[in-house]
């Protein structure tokens, strides 16, 4: 799991901004443009690099630079990686360290603004992460999976990397045995939702529903899809204990009811073991899942044996003048400020009472 990341010069991270991390739920809130999307995207990049190359007990530490390089590279989609470095005037030096909660798997790399395709290990770790990651972008992809990954490899595709490596996840088959019945209860609320079963037939995915039979994905409700594929990866496995989830706007194109349901399922998927990044400006979603954590702690108090869900919050918001964006954290939602998202639906709802009384009276 991911403990925190020290990032200096990096797209709209400069000077030296420093993220620690909670093992449950992470959630990073704020306005367009403040670099929610990066940060999630850097962690995720840092991270999923690992996993592949650990299984090669071989792999150097040139092969491991180049890896990162392209990692960041197909998940940005900059022109050439030096362009991932902060905008200045001059040569810059973007310098990332990443921290496992094992510290054996801790690195640091840099690059300069004018790096093309490899980056420096300053700091490598003892052995690479096994911690397995899993990126849901913000468009669901469940319904245009059939031929994704090959015509990926085959053609140029505007889609960054994130959608090819989920479309290979979604490809592994189903687990059986005793690792599917290891997370057979935490597919059941997920199901209970969808009110059937996600099945993959001859590379089609379909919602199957008791007495009605296959409905194909492209006719379910978008807000379903995202659910079926949360479905779908912990039936195959690729959503595992101690790995890590990342999910860029989940509550995009989400009901209230819906989110609500979906604050309880990562609420689950946490309980399960599972690290969670989300980013997020939807007041509602926000809210409900700071509620559902705070059911949560109250239902374990008193448990013996029983662990509460850690989380952390970040609150981004817009620089003034020449300062830099600001940044504040802390284990609740209560405890960062400002939130745009409240504070934006407190000048809704003033303007909406002052019309309508003004028109009224």
């Amino acid at each position: 799991m991911l403990r925190s990341l020290d990032i200096n010069s990096f797209t709209v991270f400069s000077p030296q901004t420093d993220f620690t991390f909670a093992k449950g739920i992470n959630v990073i809130i704020g306005e367009n443009g403040l670099g929610k999307s990066h940060l999630l995207k850097l962690a995720y990049s840092v991270v999923s690099v690992c996993e592949p190359l650990q299984r090669n007990n071989n792999v150097n530490k040139q092969q491991f630079q180049r890896a990162i390089a392209r990692k960041l590279v197909g998940v940005f989609r900059p022109d050439y990686l030096g362009r991932l470095t902060s905008r200045k005037s001059g040569r810059t030096r973007c310098e990332i360290g990443v921290h496992f909660f094992a510290n054996a798997c801790n690195y640091h790399f840099s690059f300069a603004s004018n790096s093309r395709e490899e980056v420096t290990i300053d700091e490598r770790m003892v052995k690479l992460s096994d911690t397995t990651a899993i990126f849901l972008p913000t468009m669901e992809i469940i319904s245009i999976f059939p031929g994704f990954s090959s015509l990926y490899r085959e053609k140029h595709l505007s889609f960054d990397e994130t959608y090819y490596d989920l479309c290979l996840a979604l490809e592994r088959s189903l687990s059986k045995g005793a690792r599917y019945d290891s997370v057979r209860k935490f597919l059941d609320p997920i199901e209970e939702i969808l009110q059937g079963r996600i099945r993959c037939e001859n590379g089609r995915f379909y919602l199957t529903l008791p007495g009605t039979g296959n409905m194909e994905m492209p006719l379910v409700a978008e807000g379903h899809r995202k659910l079926a594929t949360i479905a779908y990866l912990l039936a195959n496995g690729s959503i595992l204990k101690n790995g890590i989830l990342f999910w860029d706007e989940p509550e995009t194109n989400l009901n209230p009811a819906l989110m609500r349901d979906l604050a309880k399922i990562l609420i689950h998927l946490a309980n399960m073991g599972i690290q969670i990044f989300l980013t997020s400006h939807n007041l509602f979603f926000v809210k409900e899942l700071d509620l559902q954590l705070q059911i949560q702690r109250k239902q374990e108090n008193g448990r013996k044996g029983s662990e509460k869900i850690p989380s952390k919050w970040f609150a981004f918001s817009a620089p003034t003048s020449e300062k830099e964006i600001q940044i504040s954290s802390g284990d609740a939602l209560e405890e960062v400020e400002p939130i745009c998202c409240l504070d934006v639906e407190l000048e809704q709802s003033e303007a909406y009472y002052r019309f309508t009384n003004e028109n009224y009276s």
